[in-house]
């Protein structure tokens, strides 16, 4: 997933305007089968030839907040 991907998929959420409840959303992210807030986001240059050279990445909070739902199959 590219960071334009994100943009578009919020983008259908909050149609372009600020200040709606997606925009004011805390963001988590599924670890080991639990969620943890994000803590913080960097964005890190790749030095290694054949990779993008920039990339982003979410770092977890290390705090397991909720169990996160399976999908019955």
């Amino acid at each position: 997933m590219y960071v334009k991907h994100l943009q578009e998929y919020l983008n259908q959420f909050t149609d372009g305007k600020k200040g709606n409840a997606v925009s004011n959303a805390a963001i988590y992210m599924e670890v080991n089968g639990h969620l943890e807030e994000v803590k913080r986001i960097e964005v890190q240059e790749s030095n290694i030839i054949g990779q993008t050279s920039v990339r982003v990445v979410l770092k977890p909070a290390d705090s397991k907040v909720i169990i996160a739902p399976t999908n019955p199959e």
